[in-house]
């Protein structure tokens, strides 16, 4: 395949699902970059629902995705290093919630009554490596595409989200949502 034109190549890929390009981008290092540069035009990994949840509403939930199992490619250069250093200092918060123990919860598609993908990011970084698995994990999930989000009295603070990704253009900083649901105390906006 690797013989073929680009183009070629990216009409065959887009026949593949999402797992079966991870398969396919962990082959070796020219269809990794291949992948990676055309991401938006491939497969996304498709979700259900997405929210930010409270501790005491994840009573229910088995799998929690542990940050540590990931290894993430990403160059820190010393203008956004400073950029962020100043963010932990300052205590920014990934959260528009000053509530501590928040999640971003998960739910597959086609597997609607299943228990929540559980993602635990740290509210307050206080780290440069909690500043990297934060921005790339928000970097995979603006490649996702969910079905619903239900954010209940808090959002993703911009300014943080602002502050990890320092104007990258290459980076789509929004959610693929086709339904949200904002609630605010008893005030609910739903766009669809």
């Amino acid at each position: 395949m690797i013989s073929l034109p680009i183009e070629v190549q990216l009409r065959i890929l887009k026949y593949l699902n999402f797992n079966e390009l991870i398969s396919v981008k962990q082959t070796n290092s020219y269809f990794n970059n291949l992948i990676s540069k055309y991401e938006g035009e491939l497969t996304r990994r498709k979700f259900h629902l997405i929210s930010i949840r409270s501790i005491k509403e994840l009573a229910y939930s088995d799998e929690i995705i542990d940050l540590r199992s990931t290894n993430f490619e990403f160059t820190l250069t010393d203008q956004l290093k400073e950029k962020w250093q100043a963010a932990i200092d300052k205590s920014t918060r990934l959260f528009s919630h000053s509530g501590k123990k928040l999640f971003i919860c998960m739910r597959k598609k086609g597997d609607e009554d299943a228990s929540y993908y559980i993602l635990k990011l740290p509210h307050y970084p206080k780290n440069l490596k909690q500043m990297i698995i934060v921005r790339c994990w928000l970097e995979r999930l603006f490649k996702c595409d969910f079905d619903c989000a239900d954010f209940y009295n808090t959002v993703f603070n911009q300014e943080m989200i602002n502050i990890l990704f320092d104007n990258d253009k290459t980076i789509s900083l929004q959610f693929n949502i086709k339904n949200v649901s904002l609630r605010a105390g008893k005030k609910e906006l739903r766009i669809f």
